[in-house]
C-alpha cells in the first residue's frame, strides 16, 4: 500500500491521476485550490488539501496536514499557461504560472524531502510538457520556460536523492486527451479526438510502471509526444 502525494489533482490529468492511479488501499493525498471530483467506491483513500499553489507560502498548509507521514510518490502535476498571446499577458499572470509550475514545485521537493527520505524506494515523478523540449516549436514562453525549468530541477533533484535511495522523473508529455475522463475510457478519447491527442489512460498506466520498478531502476526522462504530432 501506498502513499501518493498528488500537485494539481482537481481536474484534466489530475483529476484522472486520482481516479485511475492508485491500487486499493492505497492513501493519495490530493492538493489543490478546487475540490477534486468524486469517485467510485474503490477501497482508495483519498484526502484533500486545500492549497492555492500560485501562493508559495501555502505550502505551510500541505506540510501540516501531512504532518511527519512518509511519503512513497510525489508527483507533481500542477501546471498552467498563458490565457494571451505572450506579448499581452500582463506581469502579474507570468508571475502566477511561475509560481504555480515551478516556485511550488521547487519548495514542495525542499519541505518533504525528508517524507521522501522515510519512506522505502521513494520516487518524485514531476509532469512536465513537450513544451519543456528543445526546439519544440510552441509560443507559450512563460508555460515553456517553466517546463524547461522543471527538467533542470529533475536532474539536479536526483543527484541530492540518490544517496537516499529516491528516484526522480520528468515526464514530458504532448497534447492528451483531458476532457474525457478515466472513468469513460480509452477509446472514448481516442474517437472524440481522431487519435490525436494521448487517452490520460496511458500516462496512467506509463507511471504505474514507474511505480513498480525496483530501487535499483532509476528513469530519468520520458518524452511522450501524440504520435501525430510532428513537430516534436
Amino acid at each position: 500500500m501506498a502513499t501518493i502525494v498528488l500537485f494539481g489533482a482537481s481536474r484534466g490529468l489530475g483529476a484522472a491521476l486520482s481516479a485511475g492511479l492508485p491500487r486499493p488501499g492505497d492513501t493519495v493525498w490530493c492538493i489543490s485550490r478546487s475540490e477534486p471530483p468524486p469517485h467510485r467506491a474503490d477501497q482508495v483513500h483519498r484526502r484533500w488539501i486545500h492549497a492555492d499553489l500560485a501562493d508559495p507560502r501555502q505550502m505551510d498548509t500541505v506540510v501540516r496536514h501531512l504532518g511527519t507521514t512518509p511519503i512513497d510518490v510525489l508527483l507533481y502535476n500542477a501546471g498552467v499557461w498563458e490565457s494571451v498571446d505572450f506579448p499581452q499577458v500582463s506581469d502579474t499572470e507570468i508571475q502566477h504560472i511561475v509560481n504555480v509550475n515551478l516556485t511550488s514545485l521547487l519548495l514542495a521537493a525542499k519541505r518533504l524531502m525528508p517524507h521522501l527520505i522515510a519512506a522505502p524506494a521513494a520516487k518524485v515523478i514531476l509532469i512536465g510538457s513537450t513544451c519543456g523540449l528543445e526546439n519544440e516549436g510552441g509560443t507559450s514562453v512563460a508555460y515553456a520556460a517553466t517546463k524547461f525549468g522543471m527538467r533542470g530541477a529533475a536532474h539536479a533533484l536526483r543527484e541530492v536523492l540518490r544517496p537516499h535511495g529516491v528516484a526522480v522523473t520528468c515526464l514530458s508529455p504532448g497534447s492528451m486527451a483531458t476532457d474525457v475522463t478515466w472513468e469513460e475510457g480509452p477509446d472514448a478519447a481516442l474517437k472524440r479526438h481522431g487519435q490525436k491527442r494521448i487517452p490520460v489512460h496511458d500516462v496512467i498506466h506509463l507511471l504505474r510502471c514507474l511505480m513498480e520498478l525496483s530501487p535499483a531502476a532509476c528513469i530519468k526522462e520520458i518524452d511522450m509526444p501524440a504520435l501525430l504530432d510532428t513537430d516534436v
